[in-house]
């Protein structure tokens, strides 16, 4: 397929963590212009040879998202046609580039019991505080601490890009303590403590961000079309 051409030459720029030239975004944006909504068919996903995400802001557009690099064993760095940066540690946002509002930082990580919950979830704190940083399109910088309560849930049965997949619901019911805003994101955990699907609120009164897998490269899925 030619939009797998084009992203794939897209995506070669990424892994050689070279900045996205103006010819290759409009490139990939030219792949794109007829849909609403970034999709890979099966096919194009069987053959995609790249870790991808769909991003999809709550009432917004679904944009594919790619991984650039790793930075530190758990950083991954997911960029957009648009050189948006989205960096995730297991599955949570822990800071974005290029956006509209910006996350800078998120403190007290080794605490948060998503890490546990993905790798030893018989013995986690499900309690966590923390200050998330960020910085507004007006150039206003904002610290805010939030505390949450994480559960873990039955599993469920998704129907993913890649096909059928078996995840843990991992919720997590938390407010931003000065405001009283609350919140909740839900992360889809498989067996093996990967997150292969996510809702999540990085920044007070902004919309959720929908993460969803569609290729990993380097690990078995549960379906045998997946990457």
């Amino acid at each position: 397929m030619i939009r797998n051409g084009l992203f794939a030459c897209f995506l070669l720029i990424l892994a050689g963590c070279t900045a996205v030239t103006d010819e290759v975004r409009k490139t990939v944006e030219y792949a794109f212009k007829d849909i609403e909504d970034a999709e890979l068919n099966a096919e194009e996903i069987q053959n995609f040879p790249y870790t991808s995400l769909y991003a999809q802001w709550q009432g917004k557009a679904r944009s594919l998202i790619v991984l650039g690099f790793v930075n530190k064993p758990n950083e991954y760095h997911f960029i957009t046609a648009e050189k948006e940066t989205f960096v995730l540690d297991n599955g949570r946002v822990i800071r974005t580039l290029s956006l509209d509002d910006n996350l800078l930082s998120v403190s007290n990580l080794k605490n948060d019991p998503l890490r546990c919950i993905t790798s030893a979830p018989q013995s986690c704190n499900l309690t966590w505080q923390r200050n998330y940083d960020y910085q507004l399109n007006d150039g206003t910088r904002v610290s805010r601490e939030a505390q949450s309560t994480f559960t873990v849930k039955q599993p469920e049965q998704l129907d993913m890009p890649y096909g059928q997949a078996t995840a843990t619901v991992v919720e997590e019911v938390g407010e931003f303590v000065l405001t009283g805003e609350g919140f909740v994101n839900t992360f889809w955990v498989e067996p093996d403590g990967h997150v292969i699907k996510s809702e999540q609120r990085i920044i007070p009164n902004k919309p959720v961000l929908n993460l969803t897998q569609v290729t990993w490269i380097g690990r078995t899925n549960n379906s045998e079309s997946a990457k």
